[in-house]
């Protein structure tokens, strides 16, 4: 069981209470990590219902680090069983199911929240002798836009610009005070956008994290802080402000490339059934903001070569990071690298450079080289390895189909995206025919 309880007096320096998440079965504590101090600066608080879901969401993203996988029987799959204070507890109630499939489809695991009253406030301010020195002015823009420190977003956030020359943009941000990288990427990808659309973007970077920081690092519950970050902002500037979260149809499917991947061991940050699920309990709790995807129909290669401001793309290009292990460089042969060069993200981010004949990064391993050694154990050859044995397979689209629906694609959209994974895995293939090596080539056919 998981107790979150709100001090009734004591306070953070960032404008929060203190905040205690109570794990009963293994008696640890941690405190939720924060930045109150800058939402309310910029968004203040707009209802108490976008209040209670960003909270939730924060303590959802704390508790996911918290519990670790390894404890469990498969290792994996964890049954978190959680109560959480809300305001507007009658609203919360109604979609508890709801929820609890949400959170289990999005982490692979087994949710049961419950919601109990708050009556506290979450918001401490700080009593000031005198002024500040810099009052920050409050968040206004035609829509938000999530905002990670990858090309996606960048491309996603260029391309409403492009479309809509009057139109303006909040870039809205996530970093983890434990976890280094994302804030400095996502501050040097905005300096290109300034450069280009000084007065038409603006830009809200919130940390959010837990003290002590926990060991879990699979992550899968940041996707729903990230949004709940937007949600708050967009909610903050009006109801019917749209949330846009800028992710390549690829990724966002993350089909099951092997029978050993499929199930809930599948990232589903951007999956559009999750979309839809979340999109759902919102609409259902009075929280009106869409969440649109702009880029869900889009292979990573026609993300970047239909991006509507090429220039503006190549010159972000070396500051942008895709990588999904980029804390892992002790087998790099290339520390200096971004990106490791052998994860799902690193090969399709490759393959998509390639695309516009723009693959010439360093990756701390080339998988298209003999630096990769396939016969290896090691688990960090695993991503490589199994794209390598869905391209082996050579499926077809029926076949594609019964993997998405396996995966929780409905049925409606099936013929569209199993077109998508089909070009997408045919990006995949022309970077290893034009680069690969023979053995390379020859495991999936191509020799």
């Amino acid at each position: 069981m998981i107790n979150v309880t709100v001090s009734a007096v004591e306070k953070t320096k960032l404008e929060l209470a203190k905040v205690s998440i109570h794990n009963t079965d293994t008696e640890e504590i941690c405190n939720l990590d924060f930045d109150f101090k800058t939402v309310y600066q910029r968004c203040g608080i707009p209802n108490f219902t976008v209040l209670d879901f960003l909270f939730m969401a924060s303590v959802f993203y704390a508790t996911d680090k918290f519990v670790r996988r390894k404890t469990t029987d498969d290792k994996w799959t964890r049954s978190i069983k959680i109560k959480i204070p809300v305001y507007e507890l009658p609203r919360w109630q109604t979609v508890k199911e709801n929820l609890d499939k949400c959170m289990s489809f999005l982490t692979g695991d087994i949710w049961n929240i419950e919601f109990y009253l708050n009556t506290l406030p979450l918001h401490r301010p700080t009593e000031r002798r005198r002024p500040p020195r810099r009052v920050l002015p409050r968040v206004q823009a035609d829509l938000v836009c999530l905002f990670s420190g990858g090309l996606d977003s960048l491309v996603g956030a260029v391309d409403c610009l492009e479309s809509n020359t009057q139109g303006s943009i909040l870039l809205v941000g996530h970093y983890d005070g434990q976890v280094s990288g994302p804030k400095t990427d996502q501050s040097n990808l905005f300096k290109h956008l300034q450069q280009q659309y000084s007065n038409r973007i603006d830009s809200l970077q919130v940390r959010v994290g837990q003290n002590p920081s926990g060991k879990e690092t699979t992550f899968r519950s940041r996707s729903i802080l990230f949004l709940a970050i937007g949600i708050y902002a967009a909610a903050s500037i009006g109801e019917d402000i749209p949330l846009l979260i800028p992710e390549n149809g690829t990724i966002a499917l993350n089909i099951p490339l092997t029978p050993s991947r499929r199930g809930t061991c599948s990232t589903r940050t951007a999956h559009p059934n999750y979309l839809r699920m979340l999109s759902h309990i919102l609409q259902s709790v009075g929280i009106s903001n869409p969440i649109l995807n702009p880029l869900g129909m889009k292979t990573k290669g026609e993300v970047i070569s239909q991006c509507k401001n090429q220039q503006v793309l190549q010159n972000a290009i070396p500051d942008s990071v895709s990588c999904g292990k980029s804390g892992h460089k002790s087998s790099w042969i290339r520390r200096d690298a971004k990106g490791c060069g052998r994860c799902v993200p690193c090969i399709f981010r490759r393959a998509s450079l390639h695309v516009i004949n723009a693959d010439t990064e360093n990756y701390g391993i080339d998988i298209c080289s003999d630096e990769i050694d396939l016969t290896s154990n090691k688990a960090s050859v695993n991503d490589f390895r199994a794209v390598l044995a869905f391209l082996g397979h050579n499926y077809n689209i029926e076949e594609i189909k019964r993997l998405l629906l396996s995966s929780g694609v409905s049925i409606e959209e099936i013929e569209e995206y199993s077109n998508l994974v089909f070009r997408a895995m045919t990006e995949v293939k022309e970077l290893i025919n034009d680069k690969g090596t023979t053995g390379i080539k020859r495991l999936i056919g191509l020799t």
